[in-house]
């Protein structure tokens, strides 16, 4: 084994044992094992997912410790890596089984037999992380950390941008003022569409002027018709008003995550039969050697042309996790990413 550093015993993690039952405490940090590198955690995000896991649905065992958007550095490898040591990486979440039928077309995303860190097994709200070389998405040295650590929303923005095919001059709506919204919107503006954020609170909407997009509330949305619109909210409210505002032979693309049942008005159903409008369906992002949405947004975030520090509101240390629940959960609070860093 070869490391940059002395690895400690232990190390600092928020353990999850149960809905609402987050803990601050010490853990032995991970073994090296064949074919896996030791990361040295920098950031993490808290994405709204796992506020859903702490408060509402749990993980999939107790205890797990949550996080899946994360950024660090190699720190210990097998003496045959001794190549990847020291280097910067995001950490592609999903560990396939690499046998069902989509793992063998390279469609990981859609594997059967999945394993998954901070809701399968554990993952980023911990000092170190065991990771399979497979999963190191390696960053260049110029990127900050931080940055860095939106890989996994941006990816999922990149791909949705990506399956919703945008082309320069199209008019695009997104429905959702949340991290991922912004992405799609600041990606789709960078290919040359016309975007609109729609929001339901000029308060909603603070973060999407600053970043200089254009945006309707949806009391003003009368006779608006859009070429594509994106749903990246996940309720009945956004995904009828989304289909509603796609024009004739429009595009949906449906994004967001629902909690609920989902219902179709039957106006806006017929609305996608007279408009003959596509939905279309986005589930995590593509990584493999052929279309890789991790590469893409790391290529983006080195180059500069968007500023996605703007879309980190706050950063905590892991034993101020009370605090950073708080202040995600406080409606009053303007926010879009909050992240963990270990720095």
């Amino acid at each position: 084994m070869k490391t940059i550093e002395e690895i400690p015993k232990t190390m600092d993690v928020l353990n999850l044992y149960g809905i609402g039952d987050l803990r601050f405490e010490k853990k032995e940090t991970y073994k090296l094992e064949k074919d896996n590198v030791l990361v040295k955690i920098k950031y993490c995000g808290i994405c709204s997912s796992d506020i859903e896991r702490v408060f509402v649905n749990g993980t999939y065992h107790f205890p797990t410790i949550p996080g899946h958007e994360m950024s660090g550095q190699i720190v210990a490898v097998n003496d045959e890596d001794e190549d990847l040591l020291g280097k910067k990486t995001a950490i592609f979440p999903l560990m396939p089984c690499f046998e069902c039928d989509a793992c063998k077309e390279g469609q990981y995303a859609q594997c059967s037999d999945y394993n998954y860190f901070g809701s399968r097994c554990d993952g980023g709200y911990s000092e170190y992380l065991l990771v399979p070389k497979w999963n190191l998405v390696l960053f260049d040295d110029s990127l900050d950390y931080k940055i860095a650590a939106l890989c996994e929303p941006g990816a999922v923005a990149i791909h949705s941008v990506n399956i919703g095919n945008i082309k320069k001059g199209e008019k695009i709506a997104i429905s959702g003022t949340g991290t991922i919204g912004m992405m799609i919107a600041l990606v789709a503006q960078g290919k040359g569409a016309t975007v609109t954020v729609i929001g339901r609170s000029s308060k909603s909407l603070e973060f999407s002027k600053e970043l200089g997009l254009n945006t309707l509330l949806t009391n003003e949305l009368e006779d608006k018709n859009f070429d594509k619109v994106f749903e990246v909210v996940g309720n009945n409210e956004s995904i009828n008003q989304s289909i509603g505002l796609t024009g004739n032979f429009g595009t949906v693309i449906l994004v967001g995550n629902p909690k609920d049942d989902v219902y179709l008005d039957k106006q806006i159903y017929w609305k996608i039969l007279r408009k003959q409008i596509i939905l279309k369906g986005i589930w995590n992002s593509s990584y493999n050697t052929s279309v890789n949405d991790w590469k893409e947004i790391l290529d983006l975030m080195v180059r500069g042309n968007i500023s996605f520090e703007s879309l980190i509101s706050k950063e905590f240390s892991m034993n101020e996790y009370a605090e950073a629940f708080d202040y995600l959960r406080d409606a009053n609070e303007k926010k879009l990413k909050v992240m963990f860093k270990n720095e």
